[in-house]
């Protein structure tokens, strides 16, 4: 079975900084979108990195699947529902892409939901000392055969010793280490690093920019930089049209930014004739991304709708 993706929600509410509540109201709209009932979803992940309070325990991919009243109670001759958090950075939805199709593909489980976002711990808004802006997205996916699925991940990693980019300094946090987050960043090359990975994807699943010019093949782009999108797309040398990015609004939602960018592809109407959507996650020290087909692989078959939807502003 292949996996498709049934629906995508992202949540900019102003009213509220809360990583939990975002990603709650993201979920909930993708289950509202689809008419998908919570109790048919059988995995939630986590990709979200930055959550309310530096919450560890329990994972924040149970309290989210809580909030959406998915697998509350256990009946005979139903799969239980699992939950569990992927925390790989700025890569972090392009893995639980991958881990969810591995779930997806034996039946077992019908729908998987896919949550990612940030916070900082605090939940103050529009800190100078956090770069990331407070977002929750999520996607629904589902097994379906009537789809082409994704293909093969792209991964690449600095080999070098990498500095930590995010920690709490408990001595200078003293008591507020719940509230408290250190982060740095540019001693890496997201740019250089996502035209390799995209590069390499493009190569196996034979896609050239003539796709991407008669917009049947759209890259999704994050936004780790400023004008990251366009630059990507210059050094690829595919049209910045075919490139979908985050709304400059929005800032950076890091772990986010690949669903955002996927619904801004759909608001805008890129996805209307696309074959071929290709999902690239990157922060200073990594990349991966991964192509996903939503109509079968052949021009015979019936394609599988796709819905998307912002909340708030």
């Amino acid at each position: 079975m292949s996996t498709a993706i049934v629906a995508a929600a992202v949540c900019t509410d102003a009213d509220t900084a809360s990583y939990f509540e975002l990603a709650t109201r993201a979920g909930r709209s993708c289950l509202e979108q689809a008419g998908v009932s919570p109790d048919r979803i059988g995995l939630v992940i986590n990709a979200g990195v930055f959550r309310d309070f530096n919450i560890s325990e329990p994972a924040v991919a149970a309290l989210i699947q809580k909030r959406l009243e998915v697998g509350l109670e256990y009946a005979t001759g139903r799969v239980p529902a699992f939950s569990f958090d992927l925390m790989n950075g700025g890569t972090g939805v392009v893995h639980a892409l991958m881990a969810a199709r591995c779930f997806l593909a034996p039946g077992e489980v019908e729908y998987a939901i896919v949550v990612a976002g940030d916070t900082h711990p605090s939940l103050e808004r529009d800190r100078e000392d956090f770069p990331y802006a407070a977002t929750g997205a999520a996607l629904l996916l589902r097994s379906d055969g009537a789809a082409g699925g994704f293909g093969p991940p792209h991964t690449v990693e600095r080999m070098d010793s990498v500095p930590p980019s995010a920690w709490v300094n408990l001595e200078a946090a003293g008591t507020g280490g719940r509230n408290a987050i250190s982060v740095s960043g540019g001693f890496g090359d997201p740019l250089g690093a996502a035209e390799r990975v995209v590069r390499e994807c493009l190569a196996e699943e034979g896609i050239d920019s003539g796709d991407f010019a008669t917009g049947a093949a759209v890259l999704l782009a994050p936004a780790p930089i400023p004008g990251f999108r366009e630059r990507l797309a210059y050094r690829l040398g595919v049209p910045s049209a075919a490139v979908a990015g985050v709304d400059p609004a929005v800032g950076d939602p890091y772990s986010a930014a690949p669903i955002h960018a996927y619904v801004s592809a759909r608001s805008s109407g890129l996805l209307d004739e696309a074959r071929t959507v290709v999902f690239l996650g990157v922060d200073d020290s990594s990349a991966a991304c991964l192509a996903y087909r939503p109509q079968p692989l052949t021009t015979s078959g019936t394609a599988v709708e796709m819905h998307a939807n912002h909340l708030g502003g």
